[in-house]
């Protein structure tokens, strides 16, 4: 807990401070999410709508899940080299499985009553899928973003092997000092990231649960 403690650790002149490791975690964290989710959420809408394609999609999201991380980097370091795409592709595929399966999982649990009536009402197929199921299938697609994102935090710590800074720095830099004070700090510091996330897409989850049976079809 000292590293904690120690001032000289927050000096955001030093790109190694704890400040900048959050934000270089953070900023990785963030671009894995919104690319994971501009996959994801078509790929789920597409597989609730052809059922024939959704054991298909699963089923590969659930194989590239099973690889290890640390074989996964070795892989792309061939190939990517020591990059940003080294440390963000694993972290993208790692979410897949998830996103997918939630948002497919959403759209199908809607009450098939509500889409007939946006139909009734005139509505077109993307409209309904808009203004209709997108708003009811919200909070399950949520409950998915908070898994993936805890999952997501903990792993982007492999980044600093991609040669990517991030809170892992405190963890794989200072083993080989056992400094392990510092090792700690690092698991703390990921694990109070993870911890905050999780909370506030809880937040976001359960407001948007309170509204799920008001949904407005004008």
């Amino acid at each position: 807990m000292n590293y904690l403690l120690q001032p000289y650790n927050y000096d955001l002149s030093d790109p190694a401070s704890i400040p900048n490791l959050f934000l270089d975690h953070l900023y990785l964290v963030g671009i894995t999410m919104l690319i994971s989710l501009i996959i994801a959420l078509p790929l789920g809408i597409l597989v609730a709508r052809r059922p024939r394609l959704y054991l298909l999609v699963i089923t590969i999201a659930d194989l590239l899940y099973t690889v290890p991380a640390l074989a996964l980097i070795a892989i792309l370091i061939t190939i990517t080299g020591l990059s940003l795409a080294t440390a963000i592709i694993p972290l993208v595929i790692y979410t897949q499985l998830v996103l997918i399966r939630n948002t497919a999982t959403a759209i199908n649990g809607i009450d098939p009553l509500l889409l007939e009536v946006g139909k009734a009402m005139g509505m077109n197929p993307r409209q309904v899928l808009l203004r209709v199921a997108l708003p009811q299938a919200l909070p399950t697609i949520i409950a998915g973003v908070r898994i993936a994102t805890v999952t997501t935090i903990g792993i982007a710590a492999l980044a600093y092997l991609a040669g990517q800074s991030g809170l892992g720095d405190l963890i794989f830099k200072n083993i080989a000092t056992t400094d392990f004070d510092a090792v700690v700090a690092g698991g703390i510091l990921i694990a109070l990231l993870a911890v905050v996330a999780d909370l506030l897409l809880l937040a976001v989850q359960t407001v948007l649960n309170r509204g799920r049976t008001s949904v407005s079809l004008a």
